[in-house]
């Protein structure tokens, strides 16, 4: 209990100081100043997760807590590389020294799933849109194939035009890999396993989650110097931070889809890594070559302009 307590306390008094840092334009803090705000929140909501439900990841189960800073790398690179036919969002004010810019990729892109399942936990914890109950659905092999087809279809038609589809990038995943998870009898950690039990808590507390995750990462993300930038068709009005109003919207789905993502890891991991020697080694190296391809191809077509950092 001491320990996170100390850690909270920690992590306000370092988030403090990195604002104030911040608004004097103190490098490097300006422009990592979205990193310093991402892990110090990280950090404290798992000492009060710790304290208040025993169940938080980082403090609770750290050896997982690697597992998903390490799997929110590729997942959030997932949609960088689609993003290279959406030009949806740029970077500007980036480090051009590539020895600080891309440990800034991983540091920031490592804090997407950490950040979203400590905040879903920390809603739980205060009994926070744990009982939604509704009508229970019918879960037919026909829905779970129609399902499939769509996410795959949905994911498919995005960068073919990106001009008219670029909002359903938020959404495909949930449509592909949920009845996957279903399928491979893992219904109590699947949405539509849940829905069909009338049990609607978790989709909605995720979807609370997601928004309340993007409120913070665009306020954090306006105030860096480092940060980026959209540039949406037919949308691009009404901004609040740096962010078109009505995308907003996208932030709540884009928590469901970490979450399917980050199951159909698990049931990868238990299927083909435990136990094995050559399979996570293979996996390994091709999630590097993945990773460093995607930072190059961030590095070319998503960062706008580049800066020398002053120290």
């Amino acid at each position: 209990m001491k320990k996170a307590w100390m850690m909270i306390w920690a992590a306000i008094v370092v988030h403090v100081v990195a604002f104030y840092l911040m608004l004097q334009g103190v490098e490097p803090i300006s422009a990592d100043f979205f990193i310093f705000a991402w892990w110090t929140y990280i950090v404290f909501l798992s000492g009060v997760n710790h304290l208040r439900g025993r169940n938080s990841l980082l403090l609770d189960n750290p050896g997982e807590f690697v597992w998903v800073f390490l799997y929110s790398i590729p997942v959030w690179l997932f949609f960088e590389i689609y993003n290279f036919s959406l030009n949806n969002w740029h970077y500007i004010g980036i480090p051009v020294e590539t020895y600080l810019r891309w440990p800034g990729y991983i540091m920031s892109f490592g804090t997407v799933l950490p950040g979203i399942f400590e905040t879903e936990t920390f809603l739980k914890n205060f009994g926070v849109l744990t009982e939604v109950r509704g009508r229970p659905i019918r879960v037919t092999p026909a829905l779970l194939i129609r399902f499939v087809v769509i996410g795959f279809l949905v994911m498919l038609f995005v960068p073919f035009r990106p001009d008219l589809f670029f909002p359903l990038v938020w959404l495909g995943c949930i449509f592909l890999l949920d009845p996957l998870i279903y399928w491979r009898d893992q219904r109590q950690f699947s949405f539509l396993g849940k829905a069909e039990q009338g049990d609607y808590a978790i989709i909605v507390r995720l979807l609370v989650t997601g928004m309340i995750c993007g409120l913070l990462w665009e306020f954090w993300n306006y105030w860096a110097s480092a940060k980026w930038v959209y540039t949406v068709p037919y949308l691009g009005f009404l901004k609040i931070f740096e962010m078109p109003m009505l995308g907003f919207f996208g932030f709540p789905p884009f928590a469901l889809e970490c979450y399917v993502l980050y199951r159909a890891f698990l049931m990868f991991r238990e299927r083909f890594i435990h136990g094995r020697k050559f399979i996570p080694v293979v996996t390994v190296l091709l999630l590097i070559i993945y990773c460093i391809l995607a930072f190059m191809g961030i590095d070319r077509w998503t960062v706008e302009n580049y800066k020398v950092t002053v120290f």
